[in-house]
């Protein structure tokens, strides 16, 4: 096992795993980031590699001396199909199709387990080791309404209890819930896409001008808690606001905050409501 502090995120070089690098840098300029989608990123210590490429993975963490690693930002479902022979994932695919039977979960703890075995820790964004970092990107329990309305009691409890209930089939973690009644599901769409099919449904049932339910958000119940945690940020608080919906209830401990000051303005500007499940 090494020994240095030095963090590697590894995934998509989206918005979110874009800003926590840029803070993470600011603590330690020897972090990397191994950026595993096609699209090629053209930055210092950012390395662009296949997700299957695990012997070339292996040698660039071992290149920085590095023993922790972060997974962040979006990872496109890899296609086990165009896999290549690389010296050492092969022995690992069958450990792989086993898991794409179960489902992306399964597949994302499969791939955290497989660096475990290669002797590097898998840590959360919220680990002590970034802890400077990490501030910026998740909330604070001083940040949550602590007033809960019976209403809204009602949607948080009947939701929470459908995505416990979906979390078998690795499948949603948002639902839009109005006075007891589900609105929408998330499927493969995300989040944004989710709101924005409730701004259309809210329209057509006539319901957009009345201010009523809730977004709630939270982590599959049988998921890592070190990969593909809930995100939101402005984007997702201006949608909730276009869709007249009273707030947004998000699991207190893993759900990251992309711009946290300015979310919290919107929520403040739109007096939307902040809950901690």
């Amino acid at each position: 096992m090494k020994d240095s502090q030095t963090i590697c995120i590894i995934g998509g070089f989206d918005l979110l795993s874009k800003s926590f690098f840029a803070e993470l840098k600011k603590y330690d300029k020897g972090s990397i980031f191994l950026n595993v989608n096609n699209k090629k990123i053209d930055i210092k210590n950012v390395y662009n590699v296949k997700i299957y490429q695990l012997k070339k993975i292996i040698k660039i963490l071992n290149m920085h001396n590095i023993s922790n690693i972060i997974f962040l930002g979006k990872i496109n479902r890899p296609n086990l199909s165009e896999f290549k022979n690389d010296g050492l994932i092969e022995k690992y695919i069958p450990y792989l199709i086993n898991s794409y039977k179960k489902g992306d979960g399964n597949i994302l703890s499969s791939v955290v387990n497989i660096f475990k075995k290669q002797g590097f820790k898998v840590i959360s964004p919220k680990s002590s080791i970034c802890n400077d970092v990490s501030n910026n990107f998740f909330l604070d329990s001083n940040e949550f309404d602590t007033n809960y309305l019976n209403v809204d009691k009602i949607d948080i409890n009947k939701s929470v209890n459908i995505l416990n209930d979906l979390s078998k089939y690795d499948n949603a973690q948002s639902i839009v819930s109005v006075n007891g009644y589900v609105l929408a599901i998330e499927a493969a769409e995300g989040t944004d896409k989710l709101l924005r099919r409730v701004i259309s449904i809210r329209k057509q049932l006539e319901q957009i001008k009345f201010k009523a339910g809730l977004l709630i958000k939270m982590p599959k119940q049988n998921q890592s808690k070190l990969v593909d945690l809930p995100v939101i940020g402005p984007q997702t608080i201006n949608l909730i606001y276009q869709a007249n919906l009273k707030g947004i209830a998000v699991s207190s401990k893993f759900t990251m905050i992309y711009k946290k000051v300015k979310t919290i303005s919107l929520l403040e500007r739109y007096d939307l409501k902040l809950y901690g499940i």
